[in-house]
């Protein structure tokens, strides 16, 4: 199991402590890459989750497959031309979607056999561009989950979306 975007590796000691033998927990930020080692080995399941400081895959052994890969995205748009002033801001923001277009482009090729990408995403990011991003990558996204909470004054849908080749290049779509 890969947890790109680890933050404190909450879903990958899970991962870990629900049975998965191998997680890896990925983050751009160093400190975060430590953290979820950290947490992980006061958990007790330092054995089988490796924190790794890594830009989306730059930082993982391009041989190396998962079974399932989950990124709790950074799906806050902003204009292609922002530069986040902090590793802290990536965590929120993502110019033009430029981390988005890679992960779709790039996670399916870093699964097993039978293996799932999902991608967690919500209605506070650009969900049109999402999908013309997934298009243009010729990727499918089916929408497994959805969940509405209210945030202040709005109602943010909260997607959990599975990621796969689309089977004939064509616009993208949420299947749900």
């Amino acid at each position: 199991m890969l947890e790109m975007g680890c933050g404190t590796g909450i879903i990958a000691v899970a991962s870990a402590l629900a049975g998965c033998d191998r997680v890896v927990a990925a983050d751009i930020h160093p400190a975060a890459a430590l953290n979820a080692s950290v947490n992980a080995a006061r958990h007790g399941v330092l054995d089988r989750v490796r924190g790794v400081h890594s830009d989306l895959f730059d930082g993982i052994d391009g041989n190396e497959r998962f079974d399932t890969i989950f990124w709790h995205s950074n799906f806050v748009l902003a204009p292609a031309d922002y530069r986040p002033r902090t590793l802290h801001e990536i965590a929120y923001v993502d110019p033009g979607y430029a981390a988005h277009r890679r992960f779709l482009t790039e996670a399916t090729d870093r699964l097993t056999p039978g293996g799932s990408v999902l991608l967690h995403f919500s209605t506070r990011g650009d969900v049109a561009a999402l999908l013309r991003i997934a298009g243009e990558a010729d990727r499918r996204l089916r929408v497994l989950k959805s969940a509405v909470h209210r945030e202040g004054a709005h109602e943010v849908e909260h997607l959990l979306i599975e990621v796969t080749p689309a089977e004939v290049p064509a616009p993208a779509v949420f299947v749900r």
